[in-house]
């Protein structure tokens, strides 16, 4: 069992701290907040340098082409998704698998009528809650530490004030990856079990045959090597055309299976193009 903190999730704070360094035409994602909630000590230097950070960008840019502009592009659209819903009247949003990320604080003059519950492994959550002490904690956000190995997510949501009546977003992202099927196959009951019909949720995912290493794609192969190095190996992955049938045995109906080209076009057509074995997935529960 996992005891210390996602490093892999520190990496994609990094990410976002140093995509500051662009001038605001070129960002894709504007986040002043991401270095608050850094621990590894050169990745604290490099955020606060705008040099050393434009160095990593062009690093990242030759290490892992696509991957920064997938990671801005991910965050900028479910933070526009959540927007667009709270409008609606979304008025909870829970973030399972929360990681560092920030979006509470990002869009926070968007989401003041919303109610955050951060999900995730005690040991990276501490890691979340230094960052929000930095920053001062938003008043709508409800810190629900789970193993999810072990513990049901529900009741933790339950305690923590979760209201299943009311409507409510779930974001899932940068999880799916890392679990064994079974494990997936129990998440997604366990979040169908959360809301009630008209449930929204927004996941990622990678093509099954990166997952198995089976496909012809050298960079996602070089890429999945490069994350298992990291202690967090991807081990999951669906294929596209059976996505819809997929979700349908979880109660789940398939909205949108947006393939990254097209993000790219509506939100950086002059940047690189993001990793093309990745997907994001917009779903409501039946």
């Amino acid at each position: 069992m996992r005891q210390d903190y996602s490093r892999t999730a520190e990496a994609v704070a990094l990410a976002r701290a140093v995509e500051q360094a662009r001038p605001p035409s070129r960002r894709i994602l504007d986040d002043p907040f991401a270095a608050h909630f850094l621990k590894n000590r050169w990745y604290r230097v490099i955020a606060r340098s705008r040099m050393l950070s434009r160095l990593m960008l062009r690093f990242l840019d030759r290490w892992a082409p696509g991957g920064q502009e997938y990671l801005m592009l991910r965050a900028r659209f479910v933070d526009d998704l959540a927007v667009r819903l709270a409008g609606e009247g979304v008025s909870q949003i829970i973030m399972l698998g929360a990681g560092l990320d920030d979006m509470a604080l990002r869009i926070q003059p968007s989401l003041r009528d919303v109610t955050f519950y951060e999900v995730d492994h005690p040991a990276t959550q501490a890691l979340k809650r230094a960052g929000f002490a930095r920053l001062g904690v938003p008043g709508n956000v409800r810190f629900v530490a789970v193993d999810f190995e072990r513990d049901d997510v529900g009741t933790g949501l339950r305690q923590a004030g979760f209201d299943p009546t009311r409507r409510v977003l779930i974001v899932w992202v940068g999880v799916t990856y890392y679990l064994t099927e079974r494990a997936m196959a129990r998440a997604l009951v366990q979040i169908a079990g959360l809301g009630s019909s008209g449930t929204r949720l927004v996941f990622d995912y990678i093509l099954a045959e990166v997952a198995a290493g089976t496909s012809r794609n050298k960079d996602a192969l070089s890429k999945a090597r490069r994350v298992a190095q990291l202690g967090e190996p991807w081990i999951f992955g669906l294929e596209p055309p059976r996505v819809a049938d997929y979700l349908t045995s979880f109660g789940f109906t398939l909205l949108r299976d947006y393939e990254l080209s097209e993000l790219h076009a509506r939100y950086c057509p002059r940047r690189p193009p993001p990793m093309d074995y990745s997907r994001i997935v917009v779903c409501e529960r039946k």
